[in-house]
C-alpha cells in the first residue's frame, strides 16, 4: 500500500467541491463516517425531500473514508435517471465497486474516477487481491452466459460479499433516488439492491426518496427496527444562504444580499434547485443584483430552462402519455387554486377517466415526488414547493387553457415580482417572531412567578427597573403557578386555516397539555397563545378580537379546558387587561415573554439571550469628511459596553485612521467603505473593508505588477498607518479579498 503523503487528509477524490466549501450536513457527514467505523454497524437510511440534495453529501463521505485510510473501505455508486436496463446497471455497479476497491487498496485516488474493463482491473490488482478477483471475473463470465437476468442482477449486487475479511471492512454507499425497473418482470432494482445489502455482511448506506425509501423496505420485510435512519432535510436558511454565497463565488456570479435572502426563500433552502438557478445565472452571464433580474431568470427558468426540464422530465417520468398528462395538470392546478376543498380519489377517477390501478400509480408517483401528499383517499395539493406550482401554472395556462405565450411569460414576471418583496416581509416578521412554538414545548410543569402572565401587575412593580432588579425580584416571589406539561404543540392554523388571515402560521400555536403531571381527561388543557403585532399596548378592542379568534378555533376543534394566552410587545392597556382577567386569560409584554422562556432553560430557541451578540453595519460614501459619522455611531456603541473614556477616544481615533486610508488608496470604482461593530459581552470588533483592487507598484527586479505591502497600503502621508492603529486596538488583522481589502480591529472591555 501506498505511503501516506501530507496532503492526504485534505484530497478531493470523488467530491465536486473541496470540503471547506461544503455547506451544511456536517452531522449528517458525522453520522455517516462514525457508522462506517462502527464494526457491528449494518443499515443506515438515509430519507430526503426530492430536491434535498444528497449526491455530494455521500461523496464527501466517500472522501473522507478514502482518506484517513483506515480499515473501512468505502464504495460509491449512484443509479442514474438516464434509461438503462437493470442488468446494465447491476454490471456497471460491478465495474464501479472493483475499480474504487482497488484504488483504495493501491491509494490513488485518480483511478476511482476511470471506467477500465474487468480485465483492465485485473492487471491493475495487488499480488495480495489477484486471486480473488481473478476469480470473480470467472464466475462473472459463467453467469453473464446464463440467460437469467435476476440472477445476473443478483451476483452482482452480491459481488462485495466476497471480499476477504482480512482485506477490510466495507461500507457501500447506494444512491437509490433513481429508480430502474426491469422491462419485463417489473422488479425494481432498488428492490433488489435493498434485499442484497439488508441481508449481506456488509455496511451499507441507501439514500433515496423518503416517501418511497421507507414504504419499500417495509414492503420487502427488511429488519427496519435494527437499522439506523437519518432524515435529510432542506438546509437551514442560514446554510442555505451560505449556499448561495459560494455558488456565486464559484461561478463568478454577482448576488446582491437582498437577491441572495430571496432565494433562500423562493426555493425554499433546497441545495438542488438553488444550484440549478445559479448554474444558469453562470450560462446566461445574469448578474443576481436585483429583483427584477432574478425574476427574469427564474421565469425563463420555469418555463423552459433548467428547473423547467426538471419538473417537465419527473412529470413525463409518472405520466408518459402526453393526453393524460395534460388532463392531469389541469386537476392539478384547480385543485392548487382551491386548497380548502381537497379532491378525492373517486372523483379524480371519474373526472380523468382512468383505472384505479392506473391512478394509483399516478398518484403515488406525485405523493413520492412530494407535488401532493395522498393518504390513499383525500389528496392535498397546497403544500408542494414554491417553483412546482409556478411551473404547473405556466403549464396549464400554455396547454390547456392555450394562452399566448408571451402573456403567460409577462404575467409569471409581474407575479413573482409582486411576490417577492411580499415574501420577503414575512420572512423578517418571522425572523422577528418571539418563538411561541419553541418556547411552549418546553412546558414542562416547572413553577414560574405567576406575574409573567400577568401584564397588569408587571407594569406596577417591574417595568422600567434594571434587568438585574427585576431578576432578583423574581426570584425571591412566593406568588408562583404551575405550567402544564405540554405533549404536542401546532399553529393554529393547522387547526383552522382562517387564523392566516390574521396573522403569520408561527404567531399562534395550539399546546395540547396535561396539568399537575396527570394524564386523566380532567388535568388535560388547551392553552392557545397568540402574539399580537402592535408597537404601543393593545387596546380593548384588538384584545377582544383575538380572543375570540383563538375561542372561536377552540370551539370548532372542539377543545375543552382551554386557556388563552396573549402575547404584545408594549403589553395591554388597563382595560384590555382587565377584559383578560375577568375570563382567566393570560396577557404578557414581550419583556415577561422573554423572561418565561429563559427560565424555562438554557439555550431555548425562543428566548432572547440578554448577552447575545449584537451587530451593527454602515455604508459611507468615501470623502467629504463621512468618517464624523462614522466616528459617532462607534462612540455609541462604546459607550454601551461601557468602554472608558480613554478607550473611547482610543477606538475613534482607529476608525478615523482606517476610514482615511481605504479612502485614499483603494481603487474603488463605487467610492464607498462598509463598517461593521460586533459588539460582544467582552470586546468590540469593528471590521472597515472597500471594494476595489489595491494600487499597483512595479517590482524592479522583473517589471512585474505587484501590490505594496500592508504597511504602504495603510501609511499615508502624514506618516501614520498600520503601526499607529496596532498601538490603539488590542488586535488588528489585515486583509486583501478578491475585491477590495478589509482591516479587522478588536478592542478588548478592561475592569
Amino acid at each position: 500500500m501506498s505511503v501516506e503523503r501530507p496532503d492526504e487528509k485534505q484530497r478531493r477524490v470523488l467530491g465536486r467541491v473541496d470540503r471547506s466549501a461544503f455547506v451544511g450536513r456536517a452531522d449528517e457527514l458525522l453520522r455517516i463516517v462514525q457508522h462506517a467505523e462502527t464494526p457491528e454497524s449494518a443499515g443506515l437510511l438515509l430519507l430526503l425531500a426530492p430536491t434535498a440534495g444528497v449526491s455530494e453529501l455521500l461523496r464527501q463521505a466517500y472522501d473522507e473514508l478514502f482518506n484517513r485510510r483506515g480499515n473501512v473501505i468505502p464504495i460509491y455508486f449512484s443509479l442514474q435517471r438516464e434509461a438503462k436496463t437493470a442488468v446494465s446497471t447491476a454490471i456497471e455497479f460491478l465495474n464501479t465497486f472493483l475499480t474504487q476497491y482497488l484504488a483504495f487498496r493501491r491509494n490513488e485516488p485518480a483511478l476511482s474516477l476511470t471506467s477500465p474493463t474487468l480485465h483492465e482491473l485485473l492487471d491493475l490488482a495487488p499480488p495480495a487481491d489477484y486471486d480473488w478477483i481473478a476469480q470473480l471475473v470467472q464466475s462473472f463470465n459463467r453467469e453473464r452466459f446464463n440467460d437469467d437476468d435476476e440472477s445476473l442482477i443478483r451476483w452482482c449486487l452480491s459481488s462485495p460479499q466476497r471480499i476477504p475479511a482480512k482485506h477490510g471492512r466495507l461500507c457501500a454507499m447506494i444512491d437509490v433516488v433513481e429508480r430502474v425497473s426491469l422491462p419485463a418482470e417489473r422488479l425494481a432494482l432498488t428492490d433488489e439492491i435493498i434485499r442484497a445489502f439488508s441481508h449481506a455482511d456488509v455496511s451499507y448506506v441507501l439514500a433515496g426518496l423518503r416517501r418511497q425509501l421507507l414504504r419499500t423496505a417495509y414492503s420487502l420485510q427488511c429488519e427496519i427496527d435494527e437499522t439506523e435512519v437519518i432524515r435529510v432535510e432542506a438546509l437551514s436558511e442560514a446554510e442555505a444562504g451560505l449556499l448561495v454565497e459560494q455558488l456565486a463565488q464559484r461561478h463568478r456570479v454577482q448576488v446582491s444580499a437582498e437577491v441572495r435572502d430571496l432565494l433562500v426563500q423562493q426555493f425554499e433552502c433546497s441545495p438542488f434547485l438553488i444550484s440549478s438557478f445559479v448554474q444558469s445565472a453562470r450560462e446566461f452571464g445574469v448578474s443576481l443584483t436585483s429583483y427584477l433580474a432574478c425574476e427574469r431568470l427564474y421565469v425563463d427558468e420555469i418555463m423552459g430552462g433548467r428547473l423547467g426540464r426538471y419538473f417537465a422530465g419527473v412529470l413525463e417520468e409518472i405520466v408518459p402519455d402526453q393526453t393524460m398528462r395534460q388532463s392531469l395538470i389541469r386537476e392539478l392546478f384547480e385543485s392548487s387554486t382551491a386548497p380548502e376543498e381537497q379532491p378525492r380519489f373517486e372523483a379524480w377517477k371519474r373526472t380523468l377517466k382512468i383505472e384505479t390501478e392506473a391512478l394509483e400509480r399516478i398518484l403515488r408517483g406525485l405523493h413520492t415526488q412530494e407535488f401532493i401528499s395522498w393518504d390513499g383517499n383525500s389528496i392535498q395539493t397546497d403544500k408542494a414547493p414554491i417553483a412546482w406550482k409556478d411551473f404547473l401554472r405556466a403549464r396549464y395556462r400554455l396547454e390547456v387553457a392555450k394562452e399566448s405565450r408571451a402573456l403567460v411569460v409577462a404575467d409569471t414576471i409581474t407575479d413573482a415580482l409582486k411576490r417577492a418583496p411580499r415574501t420577503m416581509a414575512r420572512y423578517y416578521r418571522r425572523e422577528a417572531a418571539i418563538g411561541l412554538r419553541q418556547s411552549l414545548a418546553r412546558f414542562d410543569s416547572q413553577l414560574i412567578p405567576s406575574v409573567l402572565l400577568d401584564y397588569d401587575r408587571f407594569r406596577d412593580v417591574y417595568k422600567g427597573l434594571p434587568p438585574a432588579e427585576i431578576g432578583n425580584l423574581l426570584d425571591a416571589d412566593t406568588d408562583l403557578v404551575r405550567l402544564p406539561q405540554v405533549v404536542h404543540v401546532a399553529s393554529c392554523a393547522s387547526f383552522n386555516p382562517s387564523t392566516l388571515t390574521m396573522c403569520d402560521e408561527e404567531r399562534s400555536v395550539v399546546a395540547h397539555a396535561f396539568g399537575e403531571g396527570k394524564y386523566t381527561e380532567a388535568n388535560q388543557t388547551v392553552w392557545l397563545a397568540a402574539e399580537i403585532d402592535s408597537k404601543l399596548e393593545v387596546e380593548l378592542d384588538l384584545t377582544k378580537s383575538w380572543f375570540e379568534s383563538l375561542m372561536d378555533v377552540a370551539k370548532q376543534s372542539g377543545f375543552d379546558g382551554v386557556q388563552i394566552w396573549l402575547i404584545a410587545r408594549e403589553g395591554f392597556k388597563p382595560e384590555a387587561c382587565e377584559f383578560l382577567a375577568r375570563h382567566r386569560a393570560y396577557g404578557s409584554s414581550r419583556q415577561q415573554f422573554e423572561l418565561l422562556s429563559s427560565r424555562l432553560g438554557e439555550g431555548a430557541e425562543g428566548a432572547k439571550d440578554a448577552n447575545a451578540v449584537h451587530e451593527f453595519e454602515m455604508v459611507v460614501p468615501m470623502g467629504a469628511d463621512n468618517e464624523l459619522i462614522v466616528v459617532h455611531a462607534v462612540e455609541e456603541i462604546a459607550r454601551r459596553l461601557n468602554f472608558r473614556p480613554e478607550a473611547i477616544n482610543q477606538i475613534k481615533h482607529a476608525v478615523v485612521e482606517a476610514f482615511i486610508n481605504a479612502s485614499e488608496h483603494s481603487l474603488s470604482a463605487e467610492r464607498k467603505i462598509y463598517q461593521r461593530f460586533r459588539a460582544e459581552d467582552d470586546k468590540l470588533v469593528i471590521t472597515i473593508s472597500s471594494r476595489g483592487i489595491v494600487p499597483m507598484t512595479v517590482e524592479a527586479r522583473n517589471g512585474e505588477m505587484i501590490a505594496p505591502p500592508d504597511e504602504e497600503v495603510l501609511g499615508n502621508r502624514r506618516g501614520l498607518g498600520l503601526n499607529l492603529i496596532r498601538t490603539l486596538m488590542d488586535e488588528v488583522e489585515f486583509e486583501r479579498v478578491d475585491d477590495g481589502t478589509s482591516l479587522r480591529m478588536t478592542k478588548y472591555l478592561r475592569p
